[in-house]
């Protein structure tokens, strides 16, 4: 597969980036923040390949959001194995039409889809094409419930823009709301992780909880996990460099994150096809470094 330059240039950056962090800091004096990058989850495979199974469990805690904990889980499927559809397969530039099918069916979905967001309503009538993908991928690695993965995993939910967000967890810090959603197959949890309202509904029957990115209480949130003092790597597409005790990892290519993301969730709600899926797992997991 061709990869531009840039992309390239980002697997070099992140690599050299968290060598350079864990040469520092070990994983288990650390914590490690996933945050939202739209439909662009498959950035942070390049970051989760670059700091390694064994590093990613031995971190004192994980805090993941949105889309970002579908990268998550599917780094750990892909590195145990547990994967369905081979990485190679993945890689192929066609590969996402698999993906453009679970969403659309039929000639004219990608308009209806926009006139949909054009008058109000989301563009997808659930989360089930989420699902479906993560069926579709990974099996039954995703029918596991979420209590047979690491305690440190931090997994954010919002109930209402207005309320503080939920966080579900195999510790403490959990939720007493979200105790129950424990033994609930974590392919749920993941779609409900990254349930954009204007994309797949927000709450609605059988779907309790949404995507916290869009409530007021998000970067509050942020802010709330990397003011510890603790050692923190960040994995965003806003920001670069070194604050105190916090390493912001910039996981977006250069150029404007926001204009990246805002074509992404076009070619989404329209049905065109988007190789980007493809081309950053095989950046990932099979270019060399």
């Amino acid at each position: 597969m061709q990869v531009p330059s840039n992309i390239l240039s980002l697997k070099k950056r992140i690599t050299a980036e968290i060598n350079a962090n864990f040469a520092a800091h070990t994983p288990a004096e650390s914590c490690l923040l996933l945050d939202s990058t739209g439909p662009s989850f498959t950035r942070q495979y390049i970051v989760l390949n670059a700091i390694g199974l064994e590093r990613l469990q031995a971190f004192k805690e994980i805090h993941a959001f949105s889309g970002s904990v579908y990268a998550l889980f599917g780094f750990l499927a892909f590195t145990t194995g547990r994967n369905r559809v081979s990485v190679d397969s993945l890689c192929h530039p066609d590969a996402e039409k698999v993906f453009r099918d679970q969403h659309h069916i039929g000639a004219f979905s990608g308009v209806r889809s926009i006139a949909k967001l054009m008058t109000g309503q989301s563009a997808f009538k659930s989360i089930e094409p989420l699902l479906a993908s993560l069926e579709y991928m990974f099996g039954d690695f995703v029918d596991q419930p979420f209590s047979q993965f690491g305690s440190n995993i931090h997994i954010y939910l919002a109930k209402s823009k207005d309320q503080p967000l939920l966080v579900l967890s195999n510790n403490a810090n959990c939720s007493p709301e979200l105790e129950e959603l424990r033994s609930m197959p974590v392919k749920y949890i993941i779609a409900m992780a990254a349930n954009v309202p204007f994309v797949y509904g927000g709450v609605q029957s059988g779907t309790p909880y949404f995507d916290p990115v869009y409530t007021k209480h998000y970067l509050s949130t942020l802010k709330q996990i990397t003011s510890t003092d603790r050692q923190t790597l960040i994995s965003t597409p806003w920001r670069s460099g070194k604050k105190e005790n916090r390493h912001y990892l910039n996981c977006f290519p250069s150029g404007n994150a926001r204009w990246q993301m805002l074509k992404d969730f076009s070619r989404l709600v329209s049905g065109r096809r988007n190789i980007a899926w493809s081309r950053d797992i095989y950046t990932a997991f099979r270019h060399p470094a």
